[in-house]
């Protein structure tokens, strides 16, 4: 005889912690949301985005493929829009980290920027993964299992094992 055993989906998590939290709030603030002050219910808003948004980090598992204009608009503009996500960074270091949560290994993908200086540049929710994203779009053929690192000034992609640069 075996025995089944069934993993539960990320999204099922998300949804049950979300109803969780609904509750919690409604058995201190009441049911009627309309009478909460402002900060409350902001509160309740950002951790609720906080709670969705917290498993996007493994969203860009594989490199978006793109044409080859397409890949050129995105190398031209790519520093302007990292710049619109993390003002001053001057290299983004990218490094791909595993987990073993579930009991299935999932790769997670962190972005980290850093400006002239060395000081690391805090991103709202949602910085990594759109940096990463960015990255992904421009530089496709780049192994993304690999720790990557992006320098503003030259607007290259460096293989931070083997250390060459992706083109």
């Amino acid at each position: 005889m075996s025995t089944v055993i069934e993993l539960r989906p990320l999204a099922d998590d998300v949804e049950e912690s979300l109803i969780l939290l609904d509750r919690d709030f409604a058995a201190v603030y009441g049911p009627d949301m309309g009478v909460w002050a402002k900060g409350v219910r902001g509160e309740l808003l950002e951790m609720q985005r906080a709670r969705r948004t917290a498993d996007r980090e493994a969203h860009p598992l594989h490199p978006r493929r793109a044409s080859a204009s397409r890949r050129r608009r995105h190398l031209k503009q790519l520093s302007w829009r990292i710049r619109g996500i993390a003002p001053g960074a001057v290299t983004v270091l990218v490094t791909p980290l595993w987990t073993d949560t579930t009991g299935t290994g999932c790769r997670h993908v962190v972005a980290r920027a850093l400006t002239a200086d060395g000081r690391v540049l805090k991103f709202r929710a949602g910085g990594s993964r759109q940096i990463t994203a960015l990255l992904q779009g421009a530089y496709p053929a780049a192994n993304w299992d690999h720790p990557q690192s992006w320098r503003a000034d030259t607007n290259t992609l460096t293989d931070r094992v083997s250390l060459k640069a992706v083109a």
